[in-house]
């Protein structure tokens, strides 16, 4: 067991940060705003929501032990240990940077290794399926409601981020927030850039347009009849992403192996299950996190393989940051008699 203390703690978590960007800089042409992008106005306002939660969970912890001024005792509590309140705010900002190497180096992937792996995953898929392509199976289940649904489900995917990095970045279990941001890099760079890279593959979405195949042409046009329904979000999405080719613009980039949006769903149940641990969490957390799994290959962006391959790694990861242990918080200050309303 290695055992950190909470400044060496933040001081890893900033390497780990700023390391990747300068790397995009120095190997990759990345643009020199990279590091003037956490200090948007949007970036601001998440972080200093985080601060914001801390301070009311400070003032929780008043009300339940009754003192007078709940709001009063908070602010004493942040007195004592300032950096309860300053730490979800600068790690926030520090969760920006690896987060704009995944878009930049993502958007590099085709550039530097073609995509070659889709014929492979593509049979891969096949003998998952016992001979069948996953698609298949799916849109035979759900058929084109179904699709209208799932389409649903996988953008609201990206409403997650945000509250799991206040949630992560506010919370005062330092252990649960250094394991957490340290997971959140690690979909980020190692599996949403470096493994990307070295698994270059564009998805059955855009094989036609890379292999000259039309062999996903019949799941496209499942896709189209249901679009012809209701609109589906990921067809104009698609079509973007191949009008934005090396733009570098937030969000865009092609690359299928491994799937990030799964590995960002079961990070969530993961630690719905951990820091919850009841049914009523953990069960919707992993029928979200299988719908999104199911999402990611029936609506033609990944294969099934990229997702199960997601979910392996960031189980190991996450296992092996049980390894480190992060000094305790100091406890709660003994609450003066001003606030607590008793007799001195």
């Amino acid at each position: 067991m290695l055992r950190l203390s909470y400044p060496v703690a933040l001081v890893v978590i900033a390497i780990i940060a700023l390391i990747p960007g300068a790397i995009a800089m120095a190997f990759f042409d990345g643009p020199a705003g990279l590091f003037g992008n956490p200090f948007s106005p949007r970036m601001l306002g998440i972080g200093s929501f985080g601060s914001l939660v801390v301070l009311m969970l400070y003032i929780w912890d008043g009300f339940r032990a009754k003192v007078e001024s709940p709001l009063g005792y908070a602010i004493a509590q942040v007195k004592r240990n300032p950096l309860a309140l300053l730490a979800p705010v600068a790690l926030i900002f520090l969760t920006v940077f690896p987060s704009r190497v995944f878009v930049l180096l993502k958007d590099a992937i085709p550039t530097h290794v073609p995509f070659y792996l889709d014929p492979l995953l593509l049979e891969a898929d096949k003998l998952l399926f016992l001979g069948t392509d996953p698609w298949r199976v799916t849109h035979g289940l759900f058929g084109t409601a179904g699709t209208i649904v799932i389409d649903k489900i996988y953008i609201a995917w990206f409403m997650l981020i945000p509250p799991l990095a206040v949630w992560i970045c506010a919370t005062r279990d330092r252990n649960f927030q250094f394991r957490g941001i340290l997971t959140l890099f690690f979909i980020w760079i190692v599996l949403g850039t470096f493994a990307a890279m070295a698994l270059s593959s564009c998805g059955p979405v855009f094989y036609q347009e890379y292999y000259r195949s039309a062999y996903y042409a019949p799941l496209m046009a499942e896709l189209h009849r249901a679009d012809a329904i209701s609109p589906l979000a990921m067809l104009p999405i698609a079509e973007w992403l191949l009008e934005q080719r090396a733009s570098g613009n937030l969000g865009s980039g092609i690359s299928a192996m491994p799937s990030v949006h799964v590995a960002i769903a079961f990070f969530f149940f993961l630690l719905m299950r951990e820091k919850v641990g009841r049914w009523w969490a953990v069960v919707p957390a992993g029928l979200f996190c299988f719908a999104i799994w199911i999402g990611s290959f029936h609506l033609a962006w990944h294969y099934a393989w990229d997702g199960i391959v997601s979910i392996a790694a960031v189980y190991a990861f996450w296992r092996l940051l049980k390894l480190v242990e992060i000094e305790p918080a100091p406890s709660p200050e003994a609450m003066p008699s001003s606030l607590s309303g008793q007799e001195a």
